[in-house]
């Protein structure tokens, strides 16, 4: 019987060293990054990086993050309702909007703080570099799980007047207009702008409201000048702007319980629930069978379809958002005998105006409006020795200043847009006394309150205004040094200390019809059903918090041969802590779901005589999230240089998980639990001939939670007991994930890439491709497995002809037509129901573009 043996990444490498290269075989072209602040060829970075060219971006037709992540593997990126989930090796920030980042972003040196700004279009770059694992030392916090370094296309002063433009046209009304112009205005100048508009019409049909979403229309340019000052100093001044807007989303119900299934799992549902499950099968009969196909919703987006509806929405948006981005980067270099002394400046802000139908029904029920407002300052200093001495290092300071200001309305339509009139009774108001609703289903719906005889209380819209504030700032000192030991084998060691402060202010008011959502109410009965229902209250919390670390890290280099090197790794980093952003959750001093109050002789209600509006729970802050993090690797250029095999594996604790956890009626957020993390990553390129270049991404990771006992309950878990996850429950019922997997953590993922270039003359034919495949993942914080992501495989080509000035190209994305999904979860108003978001299926295209 033979034996055989599996190779290792690195012996597979050594093994490949010693194969005679082909005879038409051509050196690859180096990629350059500056992943360690300075800037060197990726072989001899000694730490997990994949980088993309900024015309390799543009020939695959990826426009912003979320697309490049089927492209490399262990990243996660997808837009939701609310926010832009960012996940590295199984490893991101949950659902709310008080989380700081596990993933940094840095453009043009300029570290972007917030989820949102990930959503940006690209325009005009000219590589993007994924560093994998802890980035604490050099890029600083809130890089636990790794940071995304973006470098724009920039101008050389003195260059000649070039540009281009490139045309797309596509299916889904797919249009794309981009490209630069760049030159010298004098001979040590350069001015480039860079240009992208954006237009789809979308690719799910919205049966309900006869439309396709989600439209997206945006505009972006950068303006960019360089002016080399003297020999030894250059500045880089960096502006850019996007416009950008959608309509509707790619988010349908694709699970809709029966009444049989409803009966037998969800027996306790509550009277919510019920009545939209009753309304919905009476209105809209056919809304069973179109849930759950590809590529369709049917929801209203806020506008409604029962009788009141045609005018204005629920809430203040419809589906959609609008958003106004601008960012400046100045970085300047001066030159001081060997060393080199770095200064960028960053200035970022936003303004974002959005959207949500929240309840993923035809019903006009619950409606969730943010206009959110972003701007950062920031300033980093460096000094960089010079390259080759027995010493080198960087050393620096960092201070960086922000405000989030978030103006959020939940409203709900107490008529379900006139639909509950076709009813016994007059309105579905959970707070009315009993309703005959025996034909659809239920004999009566029990009052939470008792109305006073006389005095019926019955809003056609409850609602609560949030606004939550949050400042912050912060400041730190690293320095990270690197000893030549010999020739062949050095350490490098780094260390930054970080001081942070933030201050925040949340403030909530409840709203109805009567007062409209832009002024408060003091009904008593509003704040009874908000309590009951909804674990909402009126408050007024300022408060604010202070946190500094010190983070090491170590690393270990040997240079095997001149093509060869093995590195160890060991890092610490944190993810800062704060304050939820969440609206909903009880005062302290308040049970959960609790309403103590008493009514005043006006039907109204004074808050401060029951509970103190200015004093928060325990789960308000959260503390700073910890990582502990070990990496061996390997680089090599095989074949003469035709060939690299990249390879690292990874042992990762995070402790004081910072999470949100659904609590029977609303999301808290607390430090809870730990997690363990391992994997394998390899990534190849060859240049197999002349003509032919490929290239493979894999990565097999193991991501659980080594301690998470009390994680979000299922749904099912909620309707045999409400208060499952609550400490002290009476059913003693928790959600123990413990041993489970980590949020979008597929056990492998991986790519397979090839180009192929014939020259003719003074044409070149060229065809190329990607295969990018995903395993299954979780995408709920409860595991719950029917929201399970299943695996996909993706298939992208293209093929043209072009010369020195002009470029033709046919082009397919996802041309098998692959569904996928990004996210899946429950709905909130009909218990058992799950709603999900939807990638993009198949779309061809051409692209036409002219370069002088």
């Amino acid at each position: 019987m033979a034996v055989t043996y599996r190779k290792t990444p690195i012996a597979l490498a050594l093994a490949l060293t010693a194969v005679s290269p082909l005879s038409q075989a051509q050196m690859l072209e180096e990629v350059v990054v500056t992943a360690q602040k300075r800037a060197q060829s990726l072989q001899d970075v000694p730490i997990s990086v994949s980088a993309m060219q900024g015309d390799k971006l543009q020939e695959a037709g990826i426009p912003n993050m979320a697309a490049i992540a089927d492209y490399v593997p262990n990243l996660h990126i997808a837009n939701a309702a609310v926010n832009t989930n960012i996940y590295m090796r199984g490893v991101g920030s949950g659902n709310n909007q008080g989380f700081e980042q596990s993933v940094g972003m840095y453009i043009d040196g300029v570290y972007m703080g917030r989820g949102r700004q990930y959503r940006n279009a690209f325009v005009d770059l000219e590589r993007i570099e994924v560093l994998r694992g802890p980035q604490g030392t050099l890029f600083g916090r809130n890089t636990v799980a790794g940071a995304i370094n973006i470098t724009s296309a920039s101008p050389d002063a003195g260059e000649e007047l070039m540009g281009e433009i490139a045309v797309t046209a596509e299916q889904n009304g797919g249009q794309v207009i981009e490209g630069f112009l760049s030159g010298s205005p004098t001979e040590n100048t350069g001015l480039r702008i860079g240009f992208k508009h954006r237009e789809s019409e979308g690719y799910v049909d919205n049966l309900l409201i006869d439309t396709r979403e989600p439209a997206v229309e945006e505009s972006s340019y950068r303006v960019t000048f360089v002016w080399q000052a003297t020999d030894d100093l250059d500045l880089n001044l960096k502006y850019s702007k996007s416009d950008e807007g959608r309509t509707g989303a790619p988010s349908a119900t694709w699970l809709y319980l029966d009444p049989a299934q409803r009966d037998a799992l969800f027996p306790n549902r509550s009277a919510f629930a019920t009545g939209a499950y009753a309304i919905t099968d009476q209105n809209f009969p056919e809304f069973a069978s179109i849930a759950g196909q590809d590529y369709t919703t049917f929801k209203d987006n806020g506008f409604g379809s029962g009788p009141t509806s045609g005018g204005p929405t629920i809430g203040r948006y419809p589906e959609g958002d609008d958003a106004i981005v601008e960012n400046w980067a100045l970085n300047v270099n001066y030159q001081m005998g060997d060393y080199t002394f770095t200064s960028v400046t960053g200035l970022s802000e936003y303004e974002v105006r959005s959207g949500s139908d929240v309840d993923w029904l035809p019903l006009r029920f619950i409606s969730r409006d943010d206009d959110q407002q972003y701007e950062q300052f920031s300033q980093e200093f460096r000094i960089t020795s010079p390259v080759g001495e027995r010493f080198e290092y960087v050393a620096g300071a960092y201070y960086d200043k922000s405000e989030l200001d978030i103006d959020r309305l939940v409203e709900l339509d107490m008529s379900l847009g006139g639909l509950v009139a076709g009813l016994p009774g007059n309105q579905l108001v959970p707070f009315l006394p009993p309703i005959p609703l025996g034909v659809i289903g239920f004999t009566n719906l029990t009052p939470l309150v008792t109305v006073p005889v006389g005095a019926p209380y019955r809003p056609d819209f409850i609602g609560r205004n949030h606004r939550y504030i949050l400042d912050s700032d912060s400041w730190a000192l690293f320095f990270q040094g690197t000893y030549n030991i010999s020739d062949t084998l050095r350490v490098t060691v780094g260390l930054r200390y970080t001081e942070e402060n933030k201050d925040v202010e949340s403030v909530q008011f409840l709203t109805d019809s009567f007062t409209g959502n832009r002024t408060r109410s003091d009904v008593f009965f509003l704040g009874q059903v908000q309590a009951l229902a909804f674990n909402a209250y009126a408050y007024n919390y300022n408060d604010s918090r202070s946190t500094s670390e010190l983070i090491p890290s170590i690393n270990f280099q040997w240079d095997i041969n001149d093509d060869s090197m093995l590195y160890f790794a060991f890092s610490q980093g944190f993810k800062s802590g704060g304050f939820t952003a969440a609206d909903d959750g009880e005062p302290g001093g308040v049970a959960l779901g609790e309403w103590s109050c008493t009514m005043e002789a006006d039907g109204s209600v004074n808050i401060n005589a029951c509970y103190d509006p200015t004093v928060p729970n325990e789960d308000f802050e959260f503390d700073d999230e910890s990582v502990d993090a070990f990496e061996i690797g390997g680089k090599h250029t095989l074949l003469s240089g035709a060939m690299t095999v990249n390879w690292a594996a990874f042992y990762t604790e995070y402790d004081n998980l910072q999470t949100a956890i659904f609590k029977g009626v609303g999301f808290t957020v607390k430090n809870a639990g730990s997690s363990e993390i391992k994997g394998v990553e390899v990534d190849t390129r060859w240049q197999v001939s002349e003509g032919l270049q490929i290239g493979a991404n894999i990565a097999w990771l193991d991501a659980t939670y080594a301690e998470f006992a009390d994680a979000p309950c299922t749904a099912i878990q909620l309707d045999a007991n409400p208060l499952c996850g609550v400490a002290g429950n009476p059913g003693g019922d928790f959600n123990d994930l413990s041993g489970e997997p980590t949020l979008y953590a597929s056990d492998i993922s991986a790519s397979i890439l090839w180009d192929y270039v014939k020259s003719f003359d003074d044409l070149e034919f060229y065809v190329g491709g990607e295969v990018n495949y995903r395993d299954e993942f979780n995408s709920a914080g409860d595991n719950d497995p029917i929201d399970v992501i299943p695996s996909y495989t993706k298939v992208n080509m293209r093929i043209g002809i072009r010369n020195e000035q002009w470029d033709l190209m046919a082009f397919g994305r996802n041309i098998f037509d692959e569904v996928a999904y990004a996210q899946s979860y429950d709905v909130p108003v009909l218990a058992g129901s799950h709603a999900r978001f939807q990638e993009e299926g198949s779309v061809f295209g051409l692209r036409a573009k002219y370069s002088f």
